[in-house]
Parts: structure tokens; sequence; C-alpha cells
């Protein structure tokens, strides 16, 4: 049974969807499925368009970007490690992210 630790991750960042979820890849090194889905034996992730977007909002709900997240794994502990890494590297290239979801104090 597929466990239910979803996760949204805001992304505030000013470039286009497709490069975004190219630069999301490097990272996860998953595969692309589909125009805005990537999957990786740990999760499977959506990156969406907010269409509550606001330019220049420092309110993350209106950032242009947001991705769900969804395991596809039992193991917890490199799930949230995956996802932690993931806002590292996106951190490290200026491009703000804020979690939510129920263990977003381990994503800190």
């Amino acid at each position: 049974m597929k466990p239910e630790w979803y996760c949204k991750l805001f992304i505030r960042a000013e470039m286009p969807e497709e490069e975004l979820l190219d630069l999301i890849n490097l990272r996860l090194r998953g595969a692309r499925q589909g125009i805005r889905t990537v999957r990786t034996g740990l999760l499977e992730l959506d990156l969406i368009r907010n269409h509550e977007y606001v330019p220049g909002s420092q309110d993350f709900l209106f950032w242009r970007y947001y991705a769900d997240l969804e395991a596809v794994t039992e193991e917890r502990p490199a799930y949230v490690r995956c996802i932690r890494g993931l806002m590292a590297f996106l951190q490290e290239r200026q491009i703000e992210t804020v979690a939510a979801c129920d263990f977003e104090q381990e994503l800190v």
C-alpha cells in the first residue's frame, strides 16, 4: 500500500515551467512522465502553475509555481531526505521554496 506522505512545495521562480522542471529533474534524476511530472524510486512530483500567482508577492501562497509530491516508497526517511535535498538544491540557485506538509519541520 502506498504511504500518504503528501507534500506541497511552493516555489518562487521566475523562469519558464519547462526550465524549472528540467532543473528539478537535474537534482532528482528521475523519469519525466507527461509534460509536468517527474517520477523517481522515492516520489512523484507534479509541477503546477499557480493560478493564484501574484507577480512580486512575498506571500508563498501566491508564488508562480507549486509542486505536488507523493511518496512511491515506504522508506519515509529517504523520502524526507529527498525533498530536503531538492529544497536545498533550489535554494543554492536562489529559488525559494516553502513546504506545506505534516512533516515540514523535518525539512528545515
